[in-house]
């Protein structure tokens, strides 16, 4: 069963105060840092959720996974996003321009943008910076860039990881600090780690020093009723109640795929079964968790 759960309130509450702060909000212009459990949903929310949130409220995202590829340089993948990204931009070779909303700028989707450097070099010692490229597409796009780089925590692993983190401070306040900016910088990163995470934020030689770490809510009842709601429209028969389900998912540290995984097991049992043997699955597949990661 594929399953996607959205949260379009929590993502448009987060696009508010990062692209229209009110006074208490203006530090998330610093950055924003979303840390929780792993796979509890955070790349779901940042993907379905958070980016079209951002994008119809006018922003231009760019978006980097560093899990994708653990063994390459953090700097090698940001570096890549941003070239796509950047070819997204010409209308002629991509979509990103399209995005933004008519109203917002009329006369934009028929404008080409036309950028001082070249695509190709970016990422070698010849190539652009980060903040020249960052206050190029905000200057010619007149709207407000965010990159969202997921794991972030991967850019602590190198030296060139490091830089880049530095090189987004230094586009943020290239950006930001422009008293006629159209638009601005914005950085937002995600991850597991919270020690790290919170670190990014908090340490007196963080780039980001003073930027606003908070933890993501996680999934509860009514996801888990929505699950529960899917399966009974797929005529699915072994279905626990909300009851014994919710107990059971937050059992399973509120992970989407362990849930889904535990209902696909308890198929094997009567209807009638199912409260009594649902709790146990989950118990049993926590502790087969447990017992993997701790080898």
């Amino acid at each position: 069963m594929s399953h996607v759960y959205h949260r379009p309130e929590l993502a448009r509450d987060i696009a508010t105060q990062l692209l229209r702060p009110g006074v208490l909000e203006q530090g998330l212009r610093s950055g924003l840092f979303l840390f929780g459990p792993r796979r509890t949903g955070k790349t779901t929310f940042v993907l379905h959720d958070l980016i079209p949130a951002l994008e119809n409220a006018g922003a231009l995202v760019v978006y980097v996974d560093l899990w994708t590829d653990v063994s390459a340089d953090p700097s090698t993948l940001i570096h890549t996003a941003l070239r796509t990204a950047l070819k997204g931009l010409q209308p002629t070779t991509g979509d990103l321009l399209y995005r933004l909303p008519r109203l917002r700028n009329p006369d934009f989707a028929t404008t080409r943008l036309s950028f001082s450097f070249e695509t190709a070099e970016l990422g070698t010692p010849t190539g652009a910076t980060i903040a020249q490229v960052a206050k190029e597409i905000v200057d010619q796009a007149k709207t407000d860039l965010v990159f969202i780089v997921d794991e972030v925590q991967h850019m602590l692993t190198s030296d060139a990881g490091l830089a880049i983190m530095r090189a987004f401070k230094a586009a943020r306040d290239a950006v930001n600090a422009s008293p006629t900016t159209p638009g601005h910088f914005i950085f937002i990163g995600t991850g597991s780690h919270r020690a790290q995470i919170v670190g990014m934020t908090a340490g007196d030689q963080s780039a980001f020093l003073g930027a606003t770490s908070i933890e993501l809510p996680t999934l509860g009842e009514d996801y888990v009723q929505s699950v529960l709601l899917t399966l009974s429209q797929e005529n699915i028969k072994v279905i626990p109640s909300l009851l014994v389900a919710s107990q059971s998912f937050a059992l399973l540290g509120r992970r989407p795929e362990e849930l889904l995984r535990a209902l696909h097991i308890l198929q094997q049992h009567h209807p009638h079964e199912a409260d009594h043997y649902f709790p146990v699955i989950a118990a049993t597949l926590k502790e087969a968790a447990a017992d993997f990661e701790a080898k």
